[in-house]
């Protein structure tokens, strides 16, 4: 039997902190691209565009931090068991952004302050 066997080979940890980092780029070029697209294609602002903005527009940037913190993990000198657990609690949180920012944002505003979003008839 292998001497590291259960074990994580430092390789494996690092390329998923850059599949980590890829995953929140691409999440925060979403949301991006949420934030450019209101208004479209009328130019009319609804009241929940204009009230969700600046929430999204936050967790926008928390994403871009956590694609900077998953390169950082990438590249910087850690035992394989560190960057793991950093990883697995970054992964965690980078989940619990994304629903607040594709669930969360949405039900507030529009579900428990009733603003208009613009869908309908």
């Amino acid at each position: 039997m292998p001497e590291n066997s259960g074990q994580h080979s430092p390789v494996v940890t690092r390329v998923a902190c850059g599949l980590c980092a890829v995953a929140a780029l691409l999440l925060a070029l979403i949301a991006g691209s949420d934030l450019y697209l209101a208004g479209f294609p009328d130019s009319h602002f609804t009241d929940y565009d204009l009230a969700a903005a600046t929430p999204k527009r936050v967790l926008t940037w928390v994403e871009i931090g956590f694609f900077v913190l998953f390169l950082l993990l990438a590249v910087s000198p850690m035992s394989a068991r560190a960057r793991t657990g950093a990883l697995v609690a970054g992964m965690v949180a980078l989940v619990l952004v994304v629903l607040a920012q594709w669930v969360g944002i949405p039900w507030y505003f529009t579900n428990h302050l009733g603003l208009d979003n613009g869908v309908g008839g």
